[in-house]
């Protein structure tokens, strides 16, 4: 099974359910650093910059070895409560894009 990338475009509803996110995603970061180096190679944010975009936003970059180490980080506690919390107060609007290796120029470093 091929390596699984997801990009995550992550707008908050107020600035108070960004906090509440970035507050959960911190939990998630964590967990991953503790228990998921095996299958999780990539896993960052980046802040939107707000007077280009004209709104808060973050890019969750994420990279896993293959679809079994995506679908154990999705079922792991803090990223299972990380989504209820979307969903239940409504926190984000939130695109995800998955992608596999296409066609470019791979980094070099």
């Amino acid at each position: 099974m091929p390596h699984i990338d997801l990009t995550a475009i992550i707008t908050p509803k107020s600035p108070e359910k960004g906090q509440r996110f970035l507050g959960l995603f911190q939990e998630c970061v964590d967990y991953v650093e503790a228990n998921e180096k095996d299958y999780v190679h990539r896993y960052e944010m980046h802040k939107g910059i707000k007077d280009k975009n004209g709104k808060e936003q973050y890019v969750v970059l994420e990279g896993y070895k293959d679809k079994e180490g995506l679908d154990k980080h999705m079922k792991s506690k803090p990223v299972v409560e990380l989504l209820e919390a979307i969903s239940k107060e409504d926190l984000t609007e939130t695109q995800i894009i998955m992608t596999t290796k296409g066609p470019g120029i791979a980094p070099k470093l």
